[in-house]
């Protein structure tokens, strides 16, 4: 193989090791289970808030303030949302308003008939950018890799013999 082969060879290394570094990404960017409110403040882990409860429409009877006692702004979702965690089923009561930095944040709700969580926001963009980059950077260096190959396999064939 000639020096373009190995360089083609060299873009599928480097397809898998960013692809990979993606990948782990898109690992991290998945939200763990919501802390129970109730006892005490619940320290976000990522950015935004989501307050959840434990029963379909609780409704959202919730406040919170931020590390500083400052009030976040809280909106219902536009449609019904839910959460599964293991087999446990949150639903959506109420998401930030503006983005909140990852801090200790202060929750309290005022309807005792559900239990309630709060974790950080889950957005699809939070998982589609690790996965749309991880895919398309193996794309691009796969494709890259290809083309390298095959280019130096015609020149090969090509080469007079003597």
């Amino acid at each position: 193989m000639r020096k373009l082969g190995w360089v083609g060879i060299g873009c599928f290394v480097v397809a898998f090791v960013v692809s990979g570094y993606f990948g782990v990404q898109l690992v991290r960017s998945i939200p763990g289970a919501p802390t129970p409110i109730g006892n005490g403040p619940v320290a976000l882990d990522g950015t935004g808030l989501t307050i959840f409860a434990s029963e379909r429409g609780a409704g959202q009877t919730c406040t919170a303030k931020d590390a500083s006692g400052t009030a976040i702004a809280l909106e219902e979702p536009s449609r019904s949302e839910q959460f599964d965690d293991a087999g446990d089923v949150y639903y959506v009561v109420a998401h930030s308003v503006e983005e909140v930095p990852a801090q200790t944040v202060e929750v309290s709700c005022t309807d005792q008939n559900a239990t309630y969580f709060a974790g950080r926001r889950h957005t699809a963009g939070t998982f589609l950018g690790p996965a749309f980059a991880a895919l398309g950077s193996f794309a691009l260096f796969g494709a890259l890799g290809t083309v390298l190959i095959v280019v130096d396999q015609v020149r090969r064939k090509r080469v007079p013999r003597h």
